[in-house]
């Protein structure tokens, strides 16, 4: 089994990257673990010139470069686990741009001759983990943004964790991270 865990945590201390380890831990054996750590990766935001090559790249279904290696790697994962953070009502802005890079036509989806989205992605499901100081609204941008994404890249079942109201003074931190780590 391929499984693919997309770091979108800044800190090493990150209380979501905690969770997440000790998800991959329960479920899944290391050795099949591929991780894409975004705060270690040179993203760029897809510009015109990216759009262009592309979109040129798409017309003759050429994905060669190294510029689809994520693409390939999302599409060929049998499962996904997403760690990011909630910060100011939204989630690291590194994760946007991996996920622009990986939604490429004719890797992790197409279009069929009615114009339908087609998905081309395995993984059968996606965990996304998340951890917050206040108190997420229910569903969350990013959460919402995901199921879009798994319902166009045919991925089935999308689960959440999380822990929250980390920051809130008076809160038991310990207490609600050992809650959330019981719930994986």
């Amino acid at each position: 089994m391929k499984t693919l865990f997309i770091n979108a945590c800044v800190r090493e201390e990150s209380r979501t990257l905690q969770l997440c380890r000790e998800y991959m831990k329960r479920h899944w054996e290391k050795e099949t673990v591929t991780e894409v750590s975004l705060k270690d990766s040179l993203l760029t935001p897809v510009n015109e010139t990216m759009l262009r090559q592309r979109d040129a790249d798409i017309s003759v279904g050429d994905f060669s470069s190294s510029r689809y290696d994520w693409a390939k790697d999302f599409a060929d994962a049998d499962e996904i686990l997403i760690g990011a953070p909630y910060w100011d009502c939204s989630f690291p802005s590194m994760l946007k741009v991996y996920l622009e890079h990986v939604c490429v036509n004719g890797i992790t989806f197409g279009y069929g001759s009615d114009g339908a989205p087609m998905a081309l992605c395995k993984a059968k499901k996606l965990i996304y983990i998340t951890t917050a100081g206040g108190y997420l609204a229910s569903p969350n941008s990013l959460e919402l943004y995901l199921k879009e994404l798994c319902a166009m890249f045919g991925i089935g079942e999308m689960e959440m964790h999380k822990a929250e109201g980390l920051d809130i003074w008076g809160n038991d931190v310990d207490a609600i991270l050992k809650e959330a780590m019981e719930k994986l």
